[in-house]
């Protein structure tokens, strides 16, 4: 027989003591973070509650937690950090609880030698990445949330950084993880720089968006760190389409900025606006990293090719504006600001990341920004920026800030803006509808079209590795 809500949050208290079990009304409100925030902000919970937050502070206790949640047919939803947008961690019905992994917060050894930091699920990035700059050192990873994220969390997420261009992604600086399985078993992957031993295990937590497994600890590679050598250069490009073909050629030539960025005057007006574009420019900018001799003779060969491509250089100073300023959103993160902002205005602004080829790209941004202004009549700010590129393609950000009716109606009306995007993503050949913030379950229902086939693998992932179905109900697959 299935238990009680008072039977399970008894059976915790006993398992974990009164003190760890989490129950209070705003605490549970509020513990998917900025997920459904702009109906929170005016009172409004379009999702199920969850049972309780449960605090734990070791692997032993996470296995403890997930062996009873399994047994009993408890959900869970992991969490470390929750910085995560696309309803990642919100509840699709009230059998859960919320394990918060917060507490286990053991940067447990820097290894200078060999390149690598170990972590605990909880560290916060921004506290591990102080301590490695301190010491001349950087983990290379800084995505817009580091303020909030924890280790445990980029994982699961496959998180990337505004420097990746250099360093790479999660998926290129994990060595090695710990992980509890839903069973409770604890499985380690070791920190190797290389194996041919069959599938990189790795990937089975990459992405996983804590429906496969708890990750509780995380190693990461490292980096030496040269801030004062840093490359900077701005350039005004005529139009966006340019400025696409500009990053093209400057990355398949070989050259490795650690930020790529180019934004079409909407976004850039809205966002930073620190120099003026004329209607139809894009404003593009590039800094590069290492040793001084690097830096410098990467920015020559991006200056040189900027410039031939029809680029008007304008300095550092925005560059320089952006360094300062690109994660301001985050502090004001679950703030009563905010919220406030929201009843004011009564707008929502949001971002949507995808990816493509270079060929596909050009016209997945044409297509995209012909069919929002004409199919969704309430935005009041629609743009994109690149911020990621690869040898055989790149990422849009597509941003955009619609007119709200009502709380209640908030989440249909940003979904028909996502599943717009998405549909003109899906219809090339090399789009992809999520570069890095995870389907979460939002995106879920695009899943089959994003992957083709080889989503039957993903099902049989999560049966083999969960098939009680506990762990992140609605994540990776649909909820039987």
């Amino acid at each position: 027989m299935k238990k009680t809500r008072e039977q399970v949050l008894t059976d915790l208290r006993g398992l974990f003591g009164e003190s760890r079990v989490i129950t209070e009304e705003n605490a549970v409100m509020n513990y998917d973070g900025d997920n459904n925030v702009y109906a929170k902000a005016f009172g409004a919970f379009l999702s199920p509650l969850p049972m309780c937050i449960l605090n734990v502070c070791s692997t032993g206790e996470v296995a403890k937690a997930l062996v009873y949640c399994n047994e009993n047919g408890v959900g869970v939803i992991p969490r470390t950090g929750s910085s995560s947008y696309e309803l990642l961690l919100t509840a699709v019905d009230g059998d859960c609880i919320v394990i918060d992994a917060s507490g286990m917060k053991e940067i447990i050894k820097i290894d200078y030698d060999n390149m690598m930091a170990t972590c605990q699920c909880g560290v916060p990035l921004i506290a591990l990445e102080e301590l490695l700059q301190a010491q001349g050192y950087t983990t290379g990873h800084s995505p817009q949330s580091q303020p909030l994220a924890q280790m445990g969390g980029l994982v699961a997420t496959r998180s990337i950084g505004q420097f990746s261009t250099y360093y790479g992604g999660i998926e290129d600086l994990l060595c090695g993880l710990e992980a509890v399985l839903p069973d409770g078993k604890v499985v380690r992957i070791r920190n190797v720089p290389r194996r041919a031993a069959g599938p990189d295990l790795r990937h089975l937590f990459l992405g996983c968006e804590g429906a496969l497994a708890f990750v509780t600890e995380v190693t990461v590679k490292i980096f030496r760190y040269y801030p004062e050598d840093m490359w900077l250069g701005g350039y005004v490009m005529k139009s966006f389409g340019e400025g696409l073909e500009a990053c093209r050629e400057i990355i398949t030539a070989g050259y490795k900025p650690s930020v790529v960025r180019l934004y079409d005057k909407p976004d850039f007006d809205y966002n930073f606006g620190s120099i003026e574009l004329n209607e139809g420019e894009a404003f593009m900018f590039f800094t590069a990293e290492g040793p001084g001799e690097v830096a410098r003779a990467v920015g020559s060969g991006i200056d040189r090719i900027a410039r031939e491509r029809g680029g008007r250089y304008v300095g550092t100073e925005a560059v320089a504006h952006w360094l300062k300023h690109r994660n301001d959103r985050c502090a004001i993160f679950g703030t009563e600001k905010r919220r406030e902002g929201y009843r004011q205005k009564k707008t929502f602004y949001a971002t949507t990341e995808i990816s493509a080829s270079w060929t596909d790209i050009q016209e997945i941004y044409k297509n995209v920004m012909e069919r929002l202004p004409r199919e969704i009549d309430n935005l009041t700010v629609f743009g994109g920026h690149v911020s990621h590129s690869y040898q055989n393609g790149t990422n849009i950000y597509f941003v955009y800030e619609f007119k709200v009716f009502s709380p209640e109606a908030y989440l249909g009306e940003h979904r028909r803006i996502i599943d717009a995007i998405c549909d003109e993503v899906l219809k090339l050949p090399t789009g992809s509808c999520v570069h890095h913030h995870s389907m979460g379950k939002m995106r879920l229902h695009l899943a089959e079209r994003e992957h083709g086939n080889s989503y039957e693998l993903i099902r049989s992932l999560k049966e083999m590795m969960d098939p009680n179905g506990i762990m992140n109900p609605g994540a990776l697959v649909a909820k039987k």
